[in-house]
């Protein structure tokens, strides 16, 4: 095989056409072919159906290299339903929007106990109470949703939820996902079959990536599901293939021939047709079962080998399904009974100051590492001094600890308070030594020395980062090695970077330097709005920094504000137009903005609908909580583009609070002033509609 490779790839230039292989080699490169893809498929199935993997991913990688070179030979012999056509294709320009031929509804959920057995009562009383009734309870997994289309048991399509009603066509990274089929392994494939599942990055596959990340010395991601999320959505199916994603299926859309009369069958039969699906699902004739069923997957879940935040109950005949039908967002014959935060205990080590970009001193507690909600807990944000004496936290106290929405770690309590000392803030800043002031209407403690290295190394990361001009390869550990060497003093040096200088750095080189300079050289064009935010301004977050940008929509325009015309815009209150005028006005800071000019930066204007026209002309937004499609940024260019307005509180001037998952204070204040009140799907709903 060496030789015959060799003699290929050494034709002389007199030779520019090679000879045509022989019967006989093409029956043996076939017969590889036949049996290479045989062994492939055996260990997908083996890997993820049965868990119970016989060779490793460096064996395995090596018989699809193989099986690869032996297509790239005979490409006769290359179909399109080969493992080797998992790796992707090329980049696509952007992605489609799909409509779904059923809705993708999101499901009522509930901590409850008594509003499951009040779910129960609901749907019997609404089945008129004589149907028995069995229910499917599977984990609640925490990743992305996704409808797979298959025609003839042939994969067609892949689409987002999006909106629920349209999504956007991901198929070309969905078929580089590995647990996904390609073909169904069934000889009489349902015409259609729309099969509807959460696409996860298990524990495993994320530490892998972190650790990749971090000997580049890029910024970890935070946790699997933005992880997934984000990949998901890339254009260009060759990187997908490098963030491991995996695919649960749990429910189905529109079918056509698909025999299945209940959930439980049904998923029990795309099972065997090589669809993956959790493993973890059982059908159960009583309320009493599904709940003891509930306790004991709480119970395990830290094992799973991905992030699940509940169950989902399903009514599981499917006539009784279509019976019951669904509400407005969400389907009646189902709820989704979530865990409640997990915590534990541990002790706190130390406290440690953090300063912050805006010269805040924050409070950390270095607590002996727990493992908690899936992640190892070190680190908790201690907000500030008030928080350390409402909670009475000292070094030595037993603390409980929380991952609130199984996310952001916190204390919420001291179980034994330790014999430390009481905290006190210093009175100096721990990173420059300047006196410390207090800001009593924030009750934070700062340093005021702009140049304080804490200071500036905060400014940095908030500049580049993915929210602001989102400098694509420019990472915590690349940012600390840049004010290290004093390459980067000023933010408009990032835009002075040189390659040579780049590439000389730690664990960088000429190709991740150019990469550096790829995502500067983007970063040049971002919006007047991403580019008033990535300044750091104090009280100038997302949506002020789009307020401001869409009155005045350059820098020369801005440059000439007055106090009075800030304060003529909604929720520019005098806080945020001192600290905006302070900035206009703090020559160091213009220098610096010039001098980005000079070298090449140019906002790019918004792009908003003229007065009065737009489906949300004339009202007034505001969005709370965590948002499960849309980002925040995301989010406020909806509302400008369609012609509505933004503002960054909660006040009698405010039409529409629109809520996500875990909405706070907002949403009691905006009902107390009969603000209307909005979910996510509704507001998707109103800006698809127009």
């Amino acid at each position: 095989m060496a030789k015959s490779k060799a003699s290929r790839s050494g034709r002389s230039a007199q030779q520019p056409e090679a000879e045509a292989p022989s019967s006989d080699d093409l029956e043996r490169a076939r017969a590889r072919v036949d049996e290479l893809t045989r062994q492939i498929r055996r260990h997908d199935d083996l890997y993820y159906a049965k868990d119970a993997p016989e060779i490793s991913d460096a064996e395995y990688d090596a018989l699809v290299r193989e099986l690869a070179a032996v297509e790239t030979a005979h490409p006769e012999l290359l179909s399109p339903d080969s493992p080797t056509q998992r790796v992707g294709g090329r980049p696509v320009e952007g992605l489609v929007s799909v409509e779904h031929r059923q809705p993708m509804l999101s499901l009522a959920n509930t901590y409850s106990r008594e509003e499951v057995l009040e779910w129960l009562e609901s749907i019997t009383a609404y089945l008129g109470g004589d149907d028995p009734l069995r229910f499917s309870i599977e984990p609640k997994l925490d990743g992305v949703a996704l409808e797979i289309v298959y025609e003839q048991g042939e994969l067609v399509r892949a689409v987002t939820r999006g909106d629920g009603k349209v999504g956007d066509d991901v198929t070309h990274n969905v078929v580089t996902i590995r647990s996904v089929p390609r073909r169904l392994k069934t000889k009489k494939p349902p015409a259609l079959l729309e099969v509807r599942g959460e696409v996860i990055m298990t524990h495993a596959s994320f530490r892998a990536v972190n650790a990749e990340r971090d000997s580049a010395g890029e910024e970890p991601f935070v946790n699997p599901r933005n992880l997934a999320s984000g990949t998901l959505k890339m254009l260009d199916p060759q990187q997908v293939r490098k963030r491991p994603l995996d695919f649960v299926a749990y429910g189905f859309g529109a079918t056509e021939g698909f025999a299945a009369t209940s959930h439980g069958e049904a998923i029990a039969t795309i099972a065997s047709w090589g669809l993956p699906t959790s493993g973890e699902l059982a059908t159960l004739g009583d309320i009493e079962s599904v709940l003891a069923h509930y306790d004991a997957l709480q119970a395990k879940r830290n094992g799973l080998p991905f992030d699940v935040d509940g169950t989902v109950i399903k009514v599981d005949d499917f006539a009784l399904q279509r019976r019951l039908g669904v509400r407005s967002k969400s389907p009646r014959w189902a709820i989704a009974f979530k865990f409640p935060a997990q915590q534990v205990t541990s002790v706190v080590e130390r406290i440690e100051i953090q300063v912050g970009r805006t010269g805040a001193l924050t409070p950390k507690a270095v607590i002996r590492p727990v493992y908690v909600g899936g992640v190892t807990v070190e680190n908790v944000t201690l907000h500030n001094k008030d928080e350390i004496e409402r909670l009475g936290v000292k070094v030595g106290a037993r603390v409980l600890v929380e991952r609130a929405g199984d996310v952001i770690p916190k204390i919420v309590a001291v179980t034994e308070a330790g014999d430390g000392e009481p905290f006190a803030m210093p009175e100096r800043c721990p990173v420059c030594g300047t006196p410390v002031v207090d800001d009593e209407e924030e009750v934070v403690v700062r340093c005021p020395n702009p140049l304080c290295p804490a200071v500036f190394k905060r400014r940095l990361e908030h500049f580049v980062s993915r929210g602001a001009l989102d400098i694509e390869g420019m990472g915590s550990k690349l940012i600390e090695s840049l004010c290290e060497t004093g390459l980067v003093r000023r933010l408009s040096d990032v835009f002075a970077l040189e390659k040579e200088a780049l590439a000389a750095l730690p664990r960088m080189g000429e190709l991740s330097a150019q990469n550096v300079l790829d995502g500067v050289e983007a970063a040049k064009t971002r919006s007047f709005a991403r580019f008033l935010y990535a300044l750091g301004i104090r009280h100038v977050g997302e949506t002020v920094a789009a307020l401001v940008a869409d009155r005045w929509t350059s820098l020369d325009a801005l440059r000439a504000v007055t106090a009075d015309a800030l304060q003529d815009v909604a929720a520019i209150g005098p806080a945020v137009a001192e600290s905006l005028l302070g900035w206009l006005a703090d020559e160091r800071e213009q220098a610096d903005v010039d001098r980005m000019l000079a070298l090449g930066l140019a906002p790019t204007a918004p792009v908003v609908a003229r007065a009065g026209e737009g489906v949300l002309a004339g009202r007034s937004f505001l969005f709370t909580g965590a948002l499960a499609e849309l980002s925040r940024r995301e989010a406020n260019e909806l509302v400008k583009a369609h012609g509505g307005k933004l503002l960054s509180g909660v006040s009698s001037n405010l039409d529409v609070l629109v809520v996500g998952d875990k909405p706070g204070s907002k949403l009691k204040k905006a009902n107390e002033l009969g603000v209307q009140v909005m979910t996510e799907a509704e507001f998707l709903e109103l800006v698809r509609g127009g």
